[in-house]
């Protein structure tokens, strides 16, 4: 064997042994780097399926929180939006104990008071260790004093005498014609007003309920002069069965003549 011969096998064996160095130290990162950053348990939580944020009262709110069939999920947490960026923590409204024996979808209420004002909210579901889902986000609005002082008692155009003991009201018309000939509610929110006046009968304080789609109403003892109040209630939202009550209006019913 000649000494060029000797020369490559020493080059050949020179390189293996490198390539098997760089492979062992490659590996060594690999492995240190997953368990920096993996965990040694992986656990999955499924994420709420919808959250619904309805306002139900004054300054309340409720949060109807659909929950999948995941048998882990024991809690529920709702949380404020936090704008603070000194910390990563959110501000937990309330949270919801998950108790079932039947593991299907479910909806888990709860009605909370808070201030008045639009938020946005987190909502995540968490196993018994604590471990927790991606977050949902919805907005809510909380309905308070502001938003009852913006609502206007309905409007009528005239108020007169009926008859020597009635008078009559005509509301502004809470109906209308569209473009296709076809009969449309105009606010779809307002749900009744109520009128309390004195009986010019007994004196005694009378209250009349007063239908949305009512556009004329009869009182049947009025007093002279006399005045009355109304409100107006209101849906929070179309086809909510929660209601909301206007300021109270002042009239007075025409002179009898």
């Amino acid at each position: 064997m000649n000494y060029n011969s000797i020369k490559k096998q020493i080059l050949f064996v020179g390189i293996g042994v490198l390539g098997i160095l760089l492979c062992l130290s490659c590996d060594t990162d690999l492995v240190e780097t997953y368990d920096q950053y993996i965990p040694e348990k992986v656990v999955s939580i499924a994420k709420p399926d919808s959250v619904a944020v309805v306002s139900t009262d004054y300054n309340k709110i409720l949060f109807q929180v659909c929950v999948n069939a995941d048998p882990k999920i024991k809690k529920a947490v709702i949380a404020l939006f936090d704008d603070d960026k000194t910390d990563d923590d959110d501000k937990i409204v309330t949270t919801i104990d998950i108790d079932r024996t039947l593991f299907k979808p479910e909806i888990y209420e709860v009605e909370l008071e808070l201030s008045e004002g639009g938020s946005e909210y987190f909502v995540h579901l968490e196993d018994v260790d604590g471990n927790a889902s991606i977050k949902y986000d919805v907005f809510g609005t909380v309905l308070g004093q502001s938003y009852k002082e913006s609502l206007q008692a309905r409007q009528f155009s005239t108020i007169s005498q009926y008859s020597d003991s009635e008078a009559v009201i005509n509301w502004v018309s809470n109906r209308a014609i569209n473009n296709s000939n076809e009969e449309i509610v105009r606010n779809k929110l307002l749900v009744r007003s109520e009128l309390i006046y004195t009986s010019s009968v007994d004196g005694t304080e009378k209250v009349i309920v007063v239908d949305e789609s009512e556009d004329v109403t009869i009182i049947p003892d009025f007093i002279s002069e006399e005045t009355f109040i109304y409100t107006t209630f209101y849906r929070a939202v179309a086809d909510s069965p929660y209601i909301f009550e206007s300021n109270a209006t002042e009239e007075v019913f025409p002179l009898k003549l």
